[in-house]
């Protein structure tokens, strides 16, 4: 390998090297490397090849740092300087995006106050459930600045609707449970939930022993009650008090399922 010019110009400036020909000579040089076996009695050779090899590629790596740390020495001594002006103008962006950013927070509450005072007057028919209804519906695009009046307004109108619908359908089911069902349609925006929670608890009720029918056997939506499968009567004086710590819509629920089963309650 001492032949090798690439190892003769370790101490001399990259820029002068002649890169083709050192390719040329370099492929040429390695050639004599291929299919050679080493044996156990070899392995001294083959540490020496290594050895060579290692010093050639330190040459080739030495020479390119060198190069690349002269290259950035013009630089390394204008960044700070640049740096400087760039924090200059950071500064003053900053605060004008302050600025900006404050203006569209105020246009965007400003529009929000729009679509809700919209909301108000189409949706009387939701009652105290107004306020969760129009958070389950609002769609943070409507108080965007590209939205405009007619449309924001159509969108409102249809998500109102649906719910409307949603809510006459609950309202319309041969269920006990309503109030519940409704709530988890308050909670989760799905008529599949509703159904699947509906079917949940008539089978629960089942599995107490009672069944679900209208009042009277007459095909009347919105009137069914619980008859029970069992004779046993239970007095009032008998029983347990239950304290329990729920929201009113919790309380609904659980009162639903009472009723669904066939238990008599008191509320103190």
């Amino acid at each position: 390998m001492e032949n090798l010019q690439l190892v003769s110009l370790e101490n001399t400036d990259i820029s002068t090297w002649d890169f083709s020909v050192l390719k040329a000579e370099l492929q040429e040089y390695l050639a004599q490397y291929e299919g050679l076996v080493y044996t156990e009695e070899s392995v001294k050779d083959a540490k020496r090849d290594r050895a060579e090899l290692n010093k050639a590629k330190k040459a080739v790596e030495d020479a390119r740092k060198a190069y690349k740390a002269r290259c950035l020495e013009p630089y390394d001594a204008i960044e700070p300087k640049i740096k400087e002006l760039t924090e200059l103008l950071n500064e003053r962006k900053k605060q004008i995006d302050d600025i900006v950013k404050e203006f569209e927070c105020r246009s965007k509450e400003e529009k929000e106050k729009e679509v809700r005072e919209y909301y108000n007057r189409i949706s009387d028919c939701f009652g105290a459930d107004a306020d969760r209804i129009y958070q389950m519906i609002f769609d943070p695009k409507w108080s965007n600045a590209s939205t405009g009046v007619a449309k924001y307004k159509e969108a409102v109108q249809i998500a109102v609707a649906s719910v409307r619908r949603d809510l006459e359908q609950i309202g319309a089911m041969d269920t006990p449970f309503r109030e519940t069902l409704r709530e988890t349609y308050l909670e989760t925006h799905s008529m599949d939930a509703v159904l699947e929670k509906n079917t949940e608890l008539k089978e629960a009720a089942g599995k107490a022993g009672f069944t679900v029918s209208q009042e009277d056997g007459q095909e009347r939506p919105g009137t069914p009650t619980i008859i029970s499968t069992s004779t046993q009567k239970v007095s009032k004086e008998e029983g347990t008090i239950l304290r329990i710590h729920a929201s009113q819509a919790k309380l609904n629920q659980i009162c639903d399922f009472m009723k669904a089963i066939g238990v008599e309650y008191e509320i103190l």
